[in-house]
């Protein structure tokens, strides 16, 4: 009877060594590392020992009480064999997951959870240079977000990264599994399409960007993102990784110079792509010479068509005659606070071609664009307030603009300042209206005299009954509040004759009219006045 329960117990031992035997080979073939392995060999060697002793006890004819003892303690190692390596096992396992999590979070955006720019870079190199797929040719698409940094200014960064998260994650809605999907910068996302000559390119763009269209909610606030794509081809527009990338961000930027939705790498676009820390450096030598110009593009008042309006535009040309679009450097201005200096030299300018224009006899109106930066400086009041004495034109030929998102940074200041400005005479708009977060608080509270509706919602007025409605909509709310109306962006007749029949009160567009050089701003005046100079006098 002894020697049968001493056999049985160092049986049920073995039986427990084989169940650590079996997960130590389970967990090395999750890990395989060599530390790992070490425990295959001890276990199997244990059961081998354990595998000669019962052979050893079943050919006895009778076991001694040491025997059966040392059957006991083999049963107890096995035991504590299986407690004792359990222990290790899960050791083991929280160290790989920890291992894991550090490899995953070096490869991969923590808000979004994308892989990241270095991921990125990482995948396209194995693509390009992958034996098995060399003659593979893929697209990259790089979708960066409209206007993100005001989005932070307005909102802080905080919420800034909801919202990110909320458009990462209806873009991975959107994405195929198969399309390798990272968070490649701050505001901008990067696909990786594998073999794009079967992809209308195009189309997927734009099935995407209205995928993208729909409000996201922040603060109680219905917002919509808009989003600018940027494509090269590989290995039509590079060779390796960087190269690639690059050239769909320079691709993007072009389709953000033209106002369009997206754009493919073109090479001839190359030499006047300047990265930010290239474009700031030209930048500082420019404001040191004031090397800029000033463009005039003429708007239609519907209502006093005599008047003639412009807005003042400015413009940054460089040495080898390429014009750098304020979009491309004002933001670098803001941030290297030079857009003070920029602001001053631009009403300076205006003020004193107004002047000039004055003592030929014609005084046309002229609006000058201010800075979010621009309502931070106290001195602006007194600067403008001293050149209109020092040039002595009628302040009301002076209007300035400004967006919805530089009064909802600060509305309290934004106030007090532009109170103080509306009492020297000058007319106040603001630009882009539609695009922000706040319009109606901003009409009730804020001296504001005119509203000029964003583009977005009046090129496909026409064909968009909820463009339509809010235009409508728009039009007689400022009226309500004594305000002027002002469409931006009209580039056909038949878009101009709409909006001047539901009440617009000046049309901004191609169709009225195109910046224009001082000289040819010159000729197009003195023409209009001679043209009204003669209607005149046949009255």
């Amino acid at each position: 009877m002894i020697k049968t329960l001493s056999i049985v117990l160092v049986i049920m031992g073995m039986f427990a060594l084989l169940s650590a035997l079996k997960s130590s080979i389970s967990l090395y073939q999750r890990d395989r590392r060599p530390s790992t392995f070490s425990f295959v060999p001890v276990v199997l060697g244990f059961i081998i020992g354990y595998i000669l002793y019962a052979a050893f006890l079943s050919m006895k004819p009778e076991i001694t009480f040491i025997e059966c003892v040392v059957a006991v303690i083999f049963f107890g190692g096995g035991i504590f064999c299986v407690m004792i390596f359990g222990v290790v096992s899960q050791s083991m396992e929280r160290i790989a997951f920890a291992e894991f999590q550090q490899r995953h979070n070096a490869s991969h955006d923590r808000l979004t959870g994308l892989p990241n720019r270095r991921f990125l870079l990482k995948t396209i190199t194995e693509q390009i240079t992958d034996d098995s797929t060399i003659q593979q040719k893929l697209a990259l698409i790089i979708i960066d977000i409209n206007n993100f940094n005001n989005l932070n200014e307005v909102f802080s960064h905080q919420k800034g990264d909801v919202l990110l998260a909320q458009f990462s994650t209806r873009l991975k809605e959107y994405v195929d599994d198969d399309i390798f999907l990272a968070r490649s910068s701050g505001n901008r996302f990067t696909l990786v399409l594998l073999n794009p000559e079967n992809t209308n390119i195009p189309a997927y763009i734009e099935g995407m960007q209205a995928y993208l269209d729909h409000p996201l909610t922040i603060n109680d606030h219905d917002m919509n993102l808009t989003n600018t794509a940027g494509v090269a081809l590989f290995p039509e527009h590079g060779s390796n990784a960087e190269e690639l990338l690059k050239r769909a961000e320079i691709s993007m930027y072009s389709a953000k110079r033209i106002q369009a939705p997206y754009a493919i790498y073109e090479p001839s676009r190359t030499s006047h792509f300047y990265d930010q820390t290239e474009l700031a450096a030209m930048l500082h030598n420019a404001i040191s010479t004031m090397d800029f110009e000033l463009y005039f593009q003429p708007v239609m008042n519907v209502q006093t068509p005599n008047q003639t309006t412009f807005e003042a535009l400015i413009r940054w040309t460089l040495n080898d005659g390429y014009i750098v679009r304020p979009d491309d450097f004002i933001p670098i201005a803001e941030q290297t606070n030079a857009i003070k200096q920029i602001t001053h030299w631009v009403l300076e300018t205006a003020i004193a071609q107004l002047a000039i224009w004055h003592s030929q006899g014609i005084f046309p109106q002229v609006q000058v664009n201010l800075s979010v930066k621009d309502l931070e400086d106290n001195n602006l009041e007194p600067y403008l307030k001293r050149l209109l004495k020092t040039y002595a034109i009628n302040p009301a030929q002076l209007t300035l603009e400004l967006t919805e998102t530089s009064m909802m940074q600060n509305p309290c200041k934004a106030r007090e300042v532009l109170e103080k400005i509306k009492k020297l005479g000058v007319s106040l708009s603001i630009d882009d209206f539609g695009t922000g977060f706040s319009s109606l608080s901003i009409l009730s509270n804020m001296p504001i005299d005119e509203i000029k509706i964003d583009r977005s919602f009046v090129t496909d007025l026409l064909y968009s009954s909820n463009h339509e409605a809010i235009v409508r909509s728009t039009i007689y709310l400022a009226h309500s509040l004594e305000c002027r109306v002002v469409a931006e962006g009209v580039e056909t007749e038949a878009l101009g004759q709409y909006l001047m029949s539901i009440g617009c009160d000046k049309i901004q567009g191609y169709w009225y009219g195109r910046p224009m050089t001082l000289a040819q701003t010159d000729a197009w005046l003195h023409e209009s006045h001679l043209v009204n100079f003669r209607v005149a006098s046949q009255n």
